[in-house]
């Protein structure tokens, strides 16, 4: 998923804060696109909200990419449930940064519980097992001027940034936002002992 604020776009990220930061978001190009490959369905989700006040200037606006695996109804659940979860704090109105970051927080654990209740609902595995479907989730809210985003997964967040270059033309100079959660990662193979689970050859057991 790309978007580009057309609003900042002459300056870029040379414009001033004071003066471009209320403009942010209030006039996006976002584009999709999405690639099934070789299976049968169609495993991700794509969501896109923007929630206006009564008059009509933007609140915020959401963007989620969930890459489903094992089958779609994962990632299908999250996108018709975290927004409404992360929204449902009250903190999520909040002015300050670590309260809405801590809403988004709150969002994606209520969400987490909640599947656990209805996976035994969904589809058995073609072996007959439960089903094994899960999900990545990658989140940004465009709020105030200001870019928030929550991931749990390896469908990373990379920022574009314009440069200061005008010799360039719309040269963007791209800055990484998210970690993979990977047990490749040291850090993760550390969150994942910790909780309770093991690493070997690169495949995550017991968690």
């Amino acid at each position: 998923m790309t978007l580009e604020n057309s609003n900042s776009k002459k300056k870029g990220i040379c414009s001033s804060p004071n003066t471009a930061r209320s403009r942010y978001g209030n006039n996006l190009r976002i584009t999709v696109a999405a690639n099934q490959g070789g299976r049968k369905y169609m495993e991700d989700r794509v969501q896109i909200e923007t929630f206006r006040r009564e008059d009509g200037s933007i609140r915020f606006t959401f963007l989620g990419v969930f890459d489903g695996h094992g089958g779609a109804e994962a990632s299908e659940y999250v996108r018709m449930h975290l927004l409404n979860n992360i929204m449902s704090s009250d903190l999520f109105d909040s002015n300050d940064d670590d309260e809405f970051l801590e809403a988004i927080r709150l969002g994606f654990l209520m969400t987490h519980h909640m599947i656990w209740k209805v996976v035994p609902d969904w589809p058995p595995t073609a072996s007959g097992y439960p089903s094994t479907a899960g999900t990545t989730v990658s989140v940004a809210f465009i709020k105030n001027g200001k870019l928030y985003t929550g991931h749990v997964g390896d469908s990373a967040i990379i920022l574009g940034k314009r440069t200061c270059n005008y010799s360039v033309h719309n040269q963007l100079v791209p800055e990484r936002l998210t970690v993979d959660h990977k047990p490749e990662n040291e850090e993760e193979q550390t969150r994942i002992r910790l909780a309770g689970g093991s690493v070997s050859a690169s495949r995550i057991r017991m968690v």
